[in-house]
């Protein structure tokens, strides 16, 4: 199906909203509409959701370039549908890229019938389509996302998501090495051997430089593949900004982790241990991946469990995970465009 030629809501001037049969179609307003899209979101998901948690999302990252469509009812004001796209700097083949992740796809329960050219959640699709792909669209933006097998097959079949790839996993476990070998015990007092430390946060608050160095070098690496710029900015605001970092006293929610070769920095992962032991991200050489992970420490002392990564490794057998990568809305699709290098990081679940 084309739902251009079936279905068409002109966005073109952005202050205006979009009335059809008893629903309103409109730019979403962060100052009057959070509250009533978290009360969307635990009707549709059955999860608590704060304002203060889609005012990090949305509005906090580098650049704060992110928008979204919502869908009222007319007459009592209820919000019934929300589609928001978290917009962050990229860049692809040395220039500039926004990089939009679609999020937050949803819709009442009671609006959900149907994916004919009439039905809400298609309208709702193509009113974000031509929101993003109106006038003032520089630099260009790549809108992808990460849903389930289901919606993202409903997706293609009805033409607004390109697949991408089935997310895979790798579990590796920590401090796995090849055996004792006289290579091996050479390489261990080696003072340029590969090592890790975890980086505290005032110490990161010190070394902006460093990483946004390591991020230029990582981002000359595939430079044709479209990239997140993961330097110190994206960082701060990702994890150590993150509403849920310092809930439990006791842990924090993510690690940060220095890769070092002598006393040069060059790398960087980050972990979480709920609900699994997890490198949710990194900015590592690719020939130093598999070397990295096994330098992590065990998630816990009496534990056997290992990381899990979306990292491909030597000797690490691939796991399908549910989670299909998608291009979003393009218009058109980037068919010609290498597959970004998505980690769990990049999803808005880990």
């Amino acid at each position: 199906m084309n739902i251009e030629s079936k279905f068409f809501i002109d966005f073109s001037n952005f202050n205006n909203s979009v009335e059809l049969d008893g629903l309103r179609y409109r730019r979403i307003n962060s100052l009057i509409d959070f509250p009533k899209v978290c009360q969307l979101f635990e009707n549709v998901f059955h999860q608590p959701m704060v304002p203060s948690y889609w005012q990090w999302k949305y509005l906090q990252g580098p650049g704060a370039n992110s928008f979204g469509i919502v869908v009222e009812h007319m007459e009592t004001g209820c919000m019934v549908g929300h589609m928001g796209v978290q917009v962050l700097p990229g860049m692809r083949a040395g220039e500039a890229l926004r990089m939009g992740q679609v999020c937050d796809v949803m819709l009442h329960p009671e609006y959900r019938a149907g994916i004919g050219p009439h039905s809400t959640y298609l309208r709702m699709n193509y009113a974000l389509r031509q929101l993003a792909h109106g006038p003032c669209t520089k630099p260009p933006l790549y809108m992808y996302g990460f849903p389930g097998v289901r919606p993202a097959n409903l997706g293609e079949r009805i033409g607004v998501y390109r697949r991408l790839l089935v997310c895979n996993e790798y579990k590796t476990l920590s401090g796995q090495t090849d055996g004792y070998s006289i290579k091996n015990f050479l390489h261990h007092l080696n003072p340029w051997r590969l090592h890790i430390e975890q980086i505290q946060e005032e110490d990161f608050l010190q070394m902006d430089s460093v990483f946004d160095e390591i991020w230029q070098r990582y981002s000359e690496i595939n430079s044709l593949v479209p990239k997140i710029i993961k330097n110190a900015a994206y960082i701060r605001w990702r994890y150590w900004m993150h509403p849920h970092q310092n809930l439990d006293s006791a842990q924090s929610l993510y690690a940060l982790w220095g890769l070092r070769k002598g006393r040069e920095l060059v790398g960087w992962l980050v972990t979480r241990m709920q609900s699994q032991p997890t490198v949710v991200d990194s900015c590592l050489p690719s020939d130093q991946i598999t070397e990295a992970l096994r330098l992590l420490p065990m998630p816990s002392p009496e534990s056997q469990k290992g990381w899990i990564s979306w990292l491909a490794q030597s000797k690490v057998p691939a796991v399908s995970t549910p989670i299909h990568a998608v291009e979003v809305l393009g218009q058109p699709f980037h068919v010609d465009w290498p597959c970004p290098d998505f980690q769990p990081g990049d999803t808005d679940v880990y």
